[in-house]
Formats: C-alpha cells, sequence, structure tokens
C-alpha cells in the first residue's frame, strides 16, 4: 500500500462540523500530496496502514478543505467524530494513494 502520511497533528473538535469534514493547513496538506483546496476523498475515521482493511471497511465521503486559517500542525474535525475515536489529542492523517477505488482514502489515525 502507498501512502503519505502527515505528522501528528493537534486536534480541534468543532460541534458545527459534519462528520465529512476535515480541515488542514495547506502545509500539512502538502506532506499528503494534496495540491487542491478542496480534495474529495473517503474518511475513514481510527484506522491506520496498520490496520486498515481497504474496502471491507465503510468510510464516509467528503472532503479534506486546505486552509490558512487553519493552524500549522492543527487539524479541525466534526465533534463527533472526534468522540467515536475516544477524543484524542492527536492524530496522524494516511492519504493511500494506490485504491482501487473512485476517490483517494484518508485514515485518520489516534496517537
Amino acid at each position: 500500500m502507498n501512502t503519505k502520511e502527515t505528522s501528528f497533528l493537534k486536534v480541534l473538535g468543532d460541534l458545527s462540523f459534519p462528520e465529512k469534514k476535515v480541515v488542514i493547513n495547506p502545509n500539512d496538506g502538502f506532506d499528503l500530496g494534496l495540491m487542491m483546496t478542496d480534495a474529495t476523498v473517503e474518511i475513514y475515521y481510527n484506522k491506520s496502514p496498520a490496520t486498515w482493511e481497504g474496502r471491507t471497511t465503510h468510510g464516509v465521503y467528503g472532503n479534506v478543505y486546505q486552509k490558512n486559517e487553519c493552524r500549522l500542525g492543527t487539524v479541525e474535525l466534526s465533534a463527533a467524530a472526534v468522540e467515536k475515536m475516544g477524543s484524542p489529542k492527536r492524530v496522524r492523517l494516511h492519504l493511500v494513494a494506490d485504491s482501487d477505488g473512485k476517490y483517494p482514502q484518508i485514515l485518520v489515525e489516534p496517537e
């Protein structure tokens, strides 16, 4: 599996965010190889490359937004998604590049 990843990012849970919205700083997006400000992806929460079973699990289709207003080293997620992962202080994002699906997959791995 060919993946790119960020370093561990500080989590900010936002009550107004839906589960399908992830916001990162463009410099963190560069680590994932994302060059556009808005990327449609399939998001898998509480997964890492070591625990991901691919398409046998169900992700949520959503978007990764890259915004300069988001501090470097921070990720903004829905409060519900953060709670489902056990309220981690930090997470790492992995982008699965060689997926067989229509959209790339983002794995959100809690620390």
